[in-house]
């Protein structure tokens, strides 16, 4: 169960139970961005032998937290992606900015299983899909990481580069059993500024109406478990 304040002329809470979770891969309107993206990934190392536009990876519901930490293992190599997130409600649709938390080396092996281990982190406010809808192509994604003891832009891309809330919801339907009642779909990425992962323990995102100036802003950080030793 994760709490959220829906922003707007009246905030309110919204209790959430999350019943299915969703990331999704290659949601770009235009084909060359999902291309750069592939760029990104075969420059770490990472081909993707997957197939298919665009790409689905469920998740267990309990992998996604709006705390401002998560866990991750010692050693490896974790880095957020700044996405824009919908939560499907009964009748209901809501957006907010979240992370697609995964494990580049492991990536390597198997893209499903990297974003498995890693929790997903999604701000804890949301808009009420509706009251932003007129306005979306406006929109636009940013991500933040520290470098070198520098405050860096790591990503920045507009959602009217990107499947529409209406569009990504119309695609996973057709992949779901049942309702999608108590769903959250991490909805992709824009591409990594010099397309160089960095591999950091603080990740800035937000999600900005420049039409209207506002925003929904959240951070956390990635730290190792500490409390084992040999």
């Amino acid at each position: 169960m994760l709490e959220f304040i829906v922003n707007g002329a009246n905030p309110k809470k919204l209790k959430f139970e999350v019943k299915k979770l969703l990331n999704m891969g290659r949601t770009a309107r235009d084909p060359s961005q999902i291309q750069k993206h592939l760029n990104e990934l075969k420059k770490a190392g990472i081909a993707s032998p997957l197939k298919g536009i665009p790409l689905y990876f469920p998740k267990l519901p309990d992998r996604i937290t709006s705390d401002d930490e998560i866990r991750v293992l010692p050693e490896s190599k974790t880095c957020g992606e700044v996405e824009y997130v919908i939560l499907v409600d009964k009748s209901d649709v809501y957006v907010t900015v979240g992370s697609d938390h995964s494990d580049r080396e492991l990536e390597k092996k198997s893209i499903p299983y990297a974003k498995h281990i890693c929790q997903n982190v999604i701000a804890p406010k949301v808009w009420r899909y509706e009251d932003v809808k007129k306005d979306w192509d406006d929109f636009t994604l940013r991500a933040w990481v520290e470098e070198g003891g520098q405050r860096k832009l790591y990503q920045e891309g507009g959602l009217a580069s990107m499947l529409r809330p209406e569009e990504v919801v119309e695609k996973v339907k057709s992949h779901t059993v049942g309702d999608m009642d108590g769903m959250i779909i991490f909805a992709g990425t824009p591409p990594i500024l010099d397309g160089k992962f960095c591999f950091h323990d603080r990740f800035e995102m937000e999600m900005a109406d420049e039409k209207n100036g506002k925003a929904i802003k959240w951070s956390y950080s990635s730290r190792p478990l500490a409390w084992y030793k040999e």
